[in-house]
Parts: structure tokens; sequence; C-alpha cells
């Protein structure tokens, strides 16, 4: 079947939209449905009530198919009385999951995620889960039998929803039970969709209720950018916010290439991270922007005027903008270089300290503690969404941000999705020689007195749990299933912590500081052959 385009003006609709509605269409529930199709193969989604509109044609058609429909499923009242369409709809949808038009994301067509008032009860009772407005439903169980157990969630969910007690007490307190009630309406729900019988052919809106609020009536750029991550973060074990440098990265906008001598005119700029991350840096909603070309002939290497901006960002913040491998390194000569050639030293140097860092986490991969290195991932940033106030899309400044949870089940695969890439991404580093990296010092194997010893020592603060989290890590699961293994240890959507894991981190801490202190730069060569490097 050739390929049809389908929406409005500029906006295209998502494939994956397109792909449900082929299945809806040619679904027997929605057999009889007049003018599915024209004889061109093209499916016709939508009617209108408006006599003016080339879609009133076959509206009276549709209304007329639905008032049959409900009144096949013997719902009470007449036409459209109480909502019988959008009941019916929810009913008979085949797998009670639709596609938004906007994002392409899965949502549940019924009432399935917490309302605002539900999540701040459940937030008051019980304050360790973590909740949030449009949260499905199913996500709240499993976090409330890890916090309390099967006995007192089946207490909790049978009180707070009497009208579906038959459900519950037939699929027990489950993912389950909400999907096979996803049409019995609870004032502790919003659905995933509303109700459009007829105007559109499987009954609901095309756009998931925050995507309506947001982007009605188009499918935005600015908005598919917001789905995209930079994974060097999670390959480089870099320390900071990802989610908030990667919704800063997605704002680049029209603006002009801030490196000197260029300043070229630009649609869209390419965001520089001003502190690489393969030099140890943190990722930090701080970028330059420039030109494509500038920003690939950076590399990893930085400038005066870049370290400029770093202990800029440092005092008005007060945060460090090194992540903790490099952090006493940076600050033994972060105020003592004075010339491009001087910091072109320095990346060289951080950047054999980084190297040093990954193949001692990899050590600590292959000696079994995957769980205590994954806490250093911050997986549950991914649940985290950013709005920034007077935002130069340009410039890539802004005054401040806000920060609001956003737990669907997409942003969980995208936690689970950065564990697996960060320690796929270690093994495949690690497997390279240093030899073959270039690096001015070789600092992992220099330092084998203080790491060694370190590593053997986190080794025997391993628990039962470590075991379960290497047995997966380890495994040569496909990456899907591996991701829903990983997504299966979290707790509360995070990894779990143990007491022992700050003093793991104290000793990883101390070796890297001492190592990093005394690491030394030889400026007078670089005033030569810096370029040989």
């Amino acid at each position: 079947m050739a390929d049809r385009k389908y929406g409005r003006g500029k906006f295209e609709t998502d494939p994956n939209y397109i792909a449900y509605m082929e299945m809806i269409v040619s679904h027997p529930n929605y057999a009889g449905m007049p003018n599915a199709r024209s004889p061109n193969g093209r499916i016709n989604w939508q009617v209108s009530s408006g006599k003016t509109t080339s879609f009133y044609k076959y509206y009276l058609q549709r209304r007329a198919w639905w008032v049959a429909k409900a009144d096949a499923l013997k719902l009470p009242g007449h036409d459209d009385e109480n909502g019988r369409f959008t009941v019916a709809a929810r009913i008979i949808h085949p797998t009670g999951y639709r596609t938004c038009r906007l994002c392409g994301e899965d949502f549940n067509v019924g009432y399935f995620y917490l309302n605002d008032s539900f999540s701040k009860k459940l937030k008051k009772d019980f304050p360790q889960l973590d909740v949030a407005k449009e949260q499905p439903i199913d996500d709240v169980i499993e976090q409330m039998n890890q916090l309390k157990g099967k006995t007192v969630t089946e207490k909790y969910f049978q009180s707070n929803f009497p009208e579906r007690v038959k459900f519950l007490t037939q699929f027990g307190v489950s993912k389950e039970a909400f999907e096979h009630s996803r049409h019995v309406r609870s004032y502790k729900l919003s659905p995933g969709f509303m109700g459009n019988p007829p105007d559109r052919l499987d009954g609901f809106h095309d756009y998931h209720g925050s995507c309506r609020k947001k982007n009605d009536p188009g499918r935005s750029d600015d908005n598919m950018r917001s789905y995209n991550h930079d994974r060097r973060s999670f390959e480089w074990w870099a320390e900071g916010n990802w989610a908030l440098a990667d919704a800063l990265y997605n704002k680049a906008g029209p603006g002009k290439c801030s490196i000197p001598g260029c300043e070229k005119i630009l649609e869209k700029v390419s965001p520089d991270h001003v502190g690489p991350l393969a030099c140890g840096f943190k990722q930090l909603p701080l970028f330059s922007p420039t030109c494509q070309y500038h920003n690939s002939a950076k590399n990893r290497r930085f400038s005066l005027s870049d370290v400029q901006i770093l202990l800029g960002y440092e005092r008005v913040t007060g945060e460090p903008v090194a992540s903790w491998q490099v952090s006493a390194h940076w600050d033994k000569y972060k105020n003592i270089v004075s010339d491009d050639n001087q910091t072109k030293a320095f990346s060289n140097s951080l950047r054999s300290l980084q190297d040093m860092y990954l193949r001692t986490l990899s050590a600590l991969f292959n000696s079994g503690n995957s769980r205590f290195l994954a806490t250093i991932l911050k997986p549950e940033y991914a649940l985290k969404d950013f709005l920034f106030e007077n935002l130069d899309p340009g410039a890539l400044t802004f005054n401040r941000f806000s920060a609001s949870k956003k737990i669907t089940d997409l942003r969980k695969r995208l936690a689970a999705r950065t564990v697996r890439i960060a320690f796929e991404a270690l093994a495949e580093y690690a497997s390279k020689p240093i030899e073959r990296r270039k690096m001015v010092r070789s600092d992992f194997q220099d330092n084998q007195d203080l790491i060694a010893p370190a590593v053997q020592k986190i080794t025997t603060l391993c628990t039962a749990e470590d075991h379960t989290w290497n047995e997966v890590l380890h495994s040569s699961l496909s990456p899907t299933q591996k991701e829903q293994k990983i997504a299966s240890l979290f707790l509360l959507h995070k990894v779990p912590h143990h007491p022992e894991d700050e003093n793991c981190r104290a000793i990883l801490q101390g070796v890297f500081d001492q190592i990093g202190e005394a690491a030394e730069i030889d400026f007078d060569r670089y005033e030569l052959q810096f370029d040989e490097i």
C-alpha cells in the first residue's frame, strides 16, 4: 500500500499514529463504519457536525452507527445520553490503548491516570511514593506493593475505588483490573483521551491530555525535539542533571555561531558543551551556540574563554562544573591556565583522568558491583519535565526553570534505557586498550596501587541485590528484554540504595582526589608542540 500523508498544513501525523489508524479501520469492532475508506484506500478519520464543512457529508450516518453500537451494548439511555457513545468507544476498543497523534506514545483510552486530587491524596497518605498527576495507576500499584505490601495495597484500593470492586475482586488490585474497567468513570482518575464520537472514527480526540493542552492543534517541532536525549551523558557516566541539560539542548533555535571570526547566521544553532563530557565535566544546562562545523572541530578540547565561562558558572550558581572523578584536578589548575595552549594541555590531562575513571568503573562492573554503579547514573531524572522562563533559543540562555513530574510508560522506559546504554558503553570503552586511546598519561595503569585495593574493598560490600543486577546487566538479552528486566529492579523509580553505598562512593572519591591532585601537566611541552597530541 502506498504511503499516504495525513495531517493539516505543515503538521504531519506521527507514523505510529498512521499505523494505529490502519489497525482500527481494519478491525471487526468497527465493521460497517460509514465511509471508513475512500475508493483509493485513504482512511477517512474525521467527520464534523458543521454543515458548511466538507466533513459533514457522513456525519449523520456515523452518528447512527454509534447509536446502534451503544444500543447493542445495552448501555442505558437514548442517543448520546450520559455519554453513551464515549462509554461504547472505550468498551469496544480492541486493545484499550491508542496512539497520540502528536507524540506517538500509547495511552489507555479510559480512566487510568491519576488526577490532581488523587495524586495529592496519595502523597499525603504515603509520602514515600513517587507520584504525579497523569501517572498511570498500575505504576502506583507497583510502588504500593513494594512499599507496603499487597495486603495494605488491596485494602487501600478497594476503599478508594468502590465503583470498581467487581473488577478488583475478579482480577485483584492490578493493572488488568483497571484495564478491564477503563470505561467506568472515576473521580480519582482521568482518561488518557477524551471522547469524541462520532467526530473521530475510533471515538476519541487525537491527542493525549497533556499533549492536547500544550500543542493542539499541531505536531510542533519543539514538542517532538523534547523526546530526544543525548546518550553521551550516559556513555561518559557524567554527573549532573542530564534531563535538564537535554531539555535545554532540545530548545535550540535560530541564532548565530558564537565562535570568534565565524558568527554564521543559522536556522538552528548547534549546542556545544562548554565543558566537554569526554573530559569529565558535568552534563549542565550550559551550552555555547555554534555552527555544526565548529562544534565538530572543537571535539573534546576547550579554550581559555570556555574556562572563564565555566568559572563564571561556578561563581553564579555555587555548583561545581566538574564531575566528581576529575574535580580535584580541575580545582588544581582552573585558575592557573592563562592561554589556549595551556587549556589544550589541561583538556588532555582531564581526558586521561576520565579514561582512568571509566576503566575503574569497568573493573567494578566486572567484579560484581552493578547496582552500586547504577546509582551514579540517576535514571530517575527521566521522569522530570522542565519549563524555561525567558528562554533565548539562539543564545541558549534563560532566567530560571521550573520542574514537574512526568511519569509515563515512555519516560519509565527511558530510565531503564539510560542504564542499559551506560553499561554497554562502559564495556565497549574498556575493551579498547589504553594505548589506542592516545592518552598523555596512563593514569589507570600507573595508579593500580590505589585503584585495585579500592575495587577489592568495594566488592566486599556487595549484597544479594547486587548479584541480581549483575545477572541482568551481564546477560545477552536483547535491548528490549534487558530494559524490561532493569525496570523491574527499580524501587520507586530509582536504583535501590544501601547504607554501604556512601562508603563505596567515599572510597572512590578519595582515590580520584588523590590521583587528580598529584597529576601534573607539562605546560612547557605544549608551548612548542601542543598540536601533536
